[in-house]
């Protein structure tokens, strides 16, 4: 079996490893999203069923919260490389060294 490297891998792929992180963390964010923008909807509306057609709103509803996480998650790839990359440039000083 041939060893290869995972697309995720920053040093071999570092665009596709962005994107696939991207896609991934928006992923994840989406069903909190849906639920949030629900509660948004349902919470200023008197009527018994605001949305007409439940597939359509499902529909509309997903295309929405994906919309919304994408930006979400581009931003915290990007602070989470930023950062381990401070840290891992960083120097670490012993405790008990004396200075």
């Amino acid at each position: 079996m041939n060893c290869k490297a995972s697309w995720f891998d920053a040093n071999e792929y570092p665009r596709l490893s962005i994107v696939l992180s991207v896609l991934v963390v928006t992923l994840i964010l989406v069903p909190f999203v849906l639920v949030g923008l629900y509660y948004w909807v349902m919470s200023d509306i008197g009527a018994n069923n605001p949305f007409l057609e439940p597939i359509l709103a499902l529909t509309v509803g997903l295309v929405a919260a994906f919309a919304l996480s994408l930006p979400c998650a581009c931003a915290a790839v990007l602070a989470y490389r930023f950062v381990m990359r401070y840290w891992k440039g960083k120097k670490r000083i012993p405790l008990n060294s004396a200075s």
